[in-house]
């Protein structure tokens, strides 16, 4: 099954890669918290034995900011930098530890995963700083408990994004990733201030993570679901079990059903998919928990005498029933949304590539330089992908005909293996029939991605796409064109680049059928090669061509088409 929020996401992070970069402040505290006892320690970290960084006494309050994953540390403002105290210690004056943002130095980035301050970015920055005395490590949070991303050498000049309220550490991008720095090595060299800097910076445009996050991702939701399926059998033979007894019968007190445990995801595996995982894990637990709770009852009912000689409370057994009955749906929801997230069976053709982006996938078709490409948009289609292999050397130009209807055309085109390192964009605007992007020139041999969209509210029309070698070309004629006789798309082979076998490139040609196509409605009398063009777009409905309307196409200079113009 194709998923539509693949390609809204592909549009979203085109659009990022245009510099619209919009900063969101961090949630604002509203938990107040009182430390109950003399001599609290103050950890940098939130575990037993992290370094302590200073100590409270009983009376200190202060504004939480966070709270660790296991809900047993809370994060807090200590003398300018982030501090941590067990939950034990404290006592909530104002608002809801659970309303606090899920946080930890040694995996999750600041600010947590719906406005993470590390990662990903090409944000930019009129406020610029030098290192001018040494290099500095790069952090994923403005303190040293959060882990090094990359080391930055001395001299460096950097984009500066943000700041910490204490102006202790700085945010910067360093080639393209976000992150924090302390601020007593950094040198301010033009821009303004450091009290122009936002408060807690700006987001990445997605959390740092290792490599082999993905493959762990997709290998623990397949283990879930597994467990899910072998626990199953245990499921079926206690719903057995109680029913009989529910019916009066005897049940075996033998071969109890095995017990299943709950999953434990690894902490840097967990951070890096937190919004997804955590609530998995949360319920995949809770339901092994109930099912294991069934099975604890029978094990306990056998310890006593069974029908006829004795009887199990009724309640006992409803009780049993009723959790089975919840396990059922539990197993149900889980087993439905992790299939929700795997890949699908998708069979990959001959022609096709399978395409996945931020655990989404589709089924995309490989086109070829030269091969002309039809396609349609409607309200309900409104972006397409596809797969082209590229030589190093080559210089690609890419080419979107609009022939019928009116389209708002938006093409990109990037590494298949990273889909938002964008090579190139182009935009069309409404009503303009051909949009031609490149130039492109492929450095690197392999597999490119482009994609095709319309920005338009309603977009209804179709299109051909053409991707050209124009490697080593002076000239730039349009490739595609559009035949007045039959009002379709075709190619034109006086283009440079434009794969026709037998013909001379630069030289208008007529196609097999002896008719001169149009290259392009929305084309001058300047842009066309001869007179013949023009009086094809003219015939196709570029009135333009011919102001004075008496049926003479481009009658000035360069082309000065007469009657009889070749």
């Amino acid at each position: 099954m194709r998923r539509t929020a693949f390609w809204l996401l592909i549009l979203l992070l085109a659009a990022s890669s245009l510099g619209l970069v919009v900063a969101q402040p961090l949630p604002q505290p509203t938990v107040r918290i009182l430390v109950n006892r003399d001599g609290v320690n103050v950890r940098i970290l939130p575990a037993i034995g992290a370094e302590v960084i200073g100590f409270v006494n009983a009376g200190w309050t202060a504004p939480a900011t966070g709270r660790s994953p296991d809900n047993e540390w809370v994060r807090i403002d200590f003398n300018g930098q982030e501090g941590w105290i067990g939950v034990a210690v404290i006592n909530v004056l104002d608002g809801d530890l659970n309303s606090l943002t899920v946080a930890d130095p040694r995996t999750i980035p600041y600010g947590g995963f719906e406005s993470p301050r590390a990662g990903a970015s090409d944000a930019d920055s009129p406020i610029r700083g030098r290192l001018a005395q040494s290099g500095l490590r790069l952090r994923a949070g403005p303190t040293t408990a959060y882990p090094v991303l990359a080391n930055i050498p001395r001299f460096t000049e950097l984009p500066l994004l943000g700041r910490t309220a204490s102006n202790a550490w700085l945010q910067v991008n360093y080639n393209g990733t976000l992150g924090w720095v302390t601020a007593p090595f950094v040198e301010i060299i033009s821009g303004g201030s450091l009290l122009d800097l936002p408060i807690d910076g700006i987001v990445a445009s997605a959390p740092p993570a290792s490599e082999s996050t993905r493959e762990n991702y997709l290998g623990t939701l397949r283990l879930m679901l597994e467990r899910i399926n072998l626990a199953q059998p245990s499921l079926d033979s206690i719903r057995g079990t109680w029913t009989t007894v529910a019916l009066g019968q005897r049940a075996a007190c033998q071969n109890f059903p095995a017990r299943p445990s709950d999953i434990n995801i690894a902490n840097p595996l967990l951070a890096a998919y937190y919004p997804i995982l955590n609530p998995l894990q949360q319920d995949f637990n809770v339901a092994m928990a109930n099912l294991r709770r069934a099975i604890d009852l029978w094990i306990e009912a056998c310890g006593f005498p069974q029908p006829p000689d004795g009887v199990i409370g009724r309640a006992t057994v409803q009780g049993a029933l009723n959790i089975i009955q919840v396990v059922d749906g539990q197993f149900a929801d889980l087993r439905r949304r992790l299939n929700e997230l795997l890949p699908p069976p998708l069979e990959v053709g001959e022609g096709q590539c399978l395409f996945s982006f931020q655990e989404q996938f589709d089924i995309l078709n490989v086109i070829k330089i030269g091969e002309l490409v039809l396609d349609t948009f409607t309200p309900r289609k409104t972006a397409t992908g596809y797969c082209i292999d590229v030589q190093a050397g080559q210089a690609l130009r890419i080419e979107l005909l609009t022939y019928r209807g009116k389209l708002s055309p938006l093409v990109s085109i990037s590494p298949f293996d990273n889909p938002t390192n964008f090579l190139a964009v182009g935009r069309g605007l409404t009503g303009e029939p051909l949009l031609s992007v490149g130039p492109v020139l492929i450095s690197t041999t392999g597999r490119y991605l482009i994609v095709v969209s319309d920005t338009g509210d309603a977009p209804q029309g179709d299109y051909a796409l053409l991707v050209s070698d124009v490697a080593g070309a002076t000239v730039f004629g349009p490739s595609l064109g559009i035949d007045p006789a039959t009002g379709l798309p075709v190619l034109n082979p006086g283009a440079i680049g434009t794969p026709v076998i037998g013909l001379t490139p630069g030289v208008p040609t007529p196609t097999p059928g002896g008719v001169v196509v149009c290259p392009s409605l929305a084309f001058t009398c300047n842009q066309l090669f001869n007179c013949a063009e023009a009086r094809a777009c003219l015939a196709a409905g570029n009135f333009s061509l011919d102001p004075n309307n008496n049926g003479i196409p481009c009658e000035e200079p360069p082309l000065s088409c007469t009657a009889g113009s070749p």
